[in-house]
Parts: structure tokens; sequence; C-alpha cells
């Protein structure tokens, strides 16, 4: 039976409906997200995509940002991005459209994670380590294919977490790793404002000596800080995601080194690859996370 994945984010709700064939998408609905009724437009776009479809849709998934209460299905704490989506209940708006559906809701990056373990470049691993790497920094742990579990709902949140630059500073790995974080420090080194991490890395493949630099210690220090973690929490794999994951070798290449660098053996000898599914893992992620739930028939 088809499941349909739902990613909201704070510039566009996207969605599919997924085949059984779990990276198959089979429709694709988007929309604008709106300042207010957040939950109506996602509402929407469910509609949308089961009045679109001649089959029947045994479950709904749904990726959102924030901390997320995966039993309640309650934002418990969102970003400034979303101010006011704290306290939303979204299976209760979502549930009284489609009462006879089985639905399921975790935070968008942990979605995003699951979906690579389970059928991206986590494939085949008993446990994995999924770091979202872009605007910002977030991350999933995912064990035996399901999402880890913890009393707060904050299992692989990493942003927080401290690296320490080759200068010898100490700062969190989200304001040095993340795409804000590499080209403020690009613009600093360069003297120049106005700069985005597109024209960094072009600088960088035209073998600017600077964005060379810059991009690699960055991502080595990074690489340096989550091998610790990685250590803590024991995992066969690390997935590397995200737009500024996704950049390819760059990117993956000082983070690697880091990682072997960083951390104590035989942790720091994982496998470290880079994501697969590309903008499809949250909508293939979230209608897993909605397919595995009907066995708990939790709707």
């Amino acid at each position: 039976m088809h499941s349909i994945g739902i990613d909201i984010g704070g510039t566009k709700i996207a969605g599919g409906i997924v085949a059984e064939q779990p990276t198959t998408i089979l429709r694709r609905v988007q929309a604008p997200t709106p300042k207010e009724q957040v939950i109506e437009q996602v509402v929407e776009c469910i509609a949308e995509l089961i009045n679109a479809h001649d089959e029947p849709i045994g479950s709904i998934g749904i990726g959102a940002p924030g901390v997320v209460d995966p039993h309640s299905g309650k934002v418990i704490s969102a970003g400034p991005t979303m101010p006011t989506w704290a306290g939303t209940d979204i299976r209760c708006a979502v549930a009284a459209a489609f009462p006879n559906t089985a639905i399921a809701i975790h935070n968008d990056v942990r979605v995003m994670g699951l979906g690579e373990a389970l059928y991206g470049a986590g494939r085949g691993y008993q446990s994995a380590l999924f770091l979202s790497l872009g605007t910002g920094v977030g991350g999933a742990i995912v064990r035996n294919g399901h999402l880890l579990d913890s009393p707060h709902h904050t299992a692989g949140e990493l942003r927080c977490l401290f690296g320490r630059l080759p200068n010898g500073q100490a700062a969190t790995i989200e304001s040095f790793a993340a795409g804000p974080g590499l080209t403020l420090a690009y613009e600093q080194a360069a003297g120049e404002q106005g700069l985005d991490l597109r024209e960094v890395m072009r600088r960088y493949h035209r073998g600017d000596a600077l964005a060379y630099e810059v991009i690699d210690t960055h991502l080595f220090a990074l690489g340096e800080a989550i091998s610790g973690f990685v250590a803590a929490i024991d995992v066969e794999v690390l997935v590397l995601g995200g737009g500024v994951g996704n950049i390819g070798a760059p990117i993956l290449d000082p983070f690697t080194r880091g990682i072997r660098s960083g951390g104590i053996a035989p942790s720091n000898t994982i496998a470290v690859h880079q994501a697969q599914l590309g903008t499809d893992a949250p909508i293939i992620g979230a209608a897993a996370l909605g397919a595995r739930s009907m066995s708990t028939k939790n709707f």
C-alpha cells in the first residue's frame, strides 16, 4: 500500500506519494509555507495528493521543524524560522482530516536521516549517524531501522556540539561548519562582504588558496568534533547530507580526515558516505516513518 510523505520547511511544504518500492515517488505536491495556518496548508497538500491518486493510501508521515514529540505528534520547541510553531498539535489536526489513516510525525532532519539510513547511503548497516550540514546542522541516529527514541526527543541533535578551530578557538560546529559560518570565515579572512557559499566554492574550484584553506580546515575541525560523538554512540556508518554536505569531495574529504584523526580506534574507522537520496530524502523518510507506524496502529 502506498504512503504519503510530507516535509514541512520554513519556506515550503513538499510532499509526495511513495510507492511500495520505497524510493519511487509517484506524485508530488509543493506549496509555500504560510506565516500562519501552516497545518491547514499541510492538510490541503495531503488532500491534493489523495484526490489525485486512484489507489488507497495506507499512511501519512510528516517531518516537521523543531523538537517534535513523535508519540503525541506535538511540537515541543521551535527555532526562530517558525517562532509561533511551538505547541502545534500536528497529529490532532491531520488525524481529524484523515481519521482512518496511520499518521507518524517526527523532526524533519530525523526523518531525512531515516530515509538515508533505510534506502540511501546507510542502507545495509544496522546503525547509522546522519549529519545534515546546510544553513544549520542537524542529525539523526538510526538503529535497527528505527530512529533512536529519547526522553526529550532530541537524540541526534548535533548543532550545539563544540569543536576547535586551528587557531585554538572553540565554537559550536554550526557556527563554523554550516554554510553561513563557512562564508563568514572566508569573508573575514579575505576582507570582503556580501558573498555566499556558492561564490566561495567557485573560488575554491578556481584554485583560490584562501577558499581551500577555510573549507579544508573547518571541515576537518567538524570531523574531529563529530568523531568524539561517534565514539560515544558507536555506530557503523556516518552519512553526510544537506546542502553543504552534498557538495562533494571538497567537503567530504577533509571531514573524513577529521573523523580518522580525532576519534579513537576502532570507531574512527567507520564508513563515511555522502547522502544519496538528495532532496527526495525527507519525503521518502517521512513516508517510511508513516508506513512503519501502521504496525503500531497509531491512528
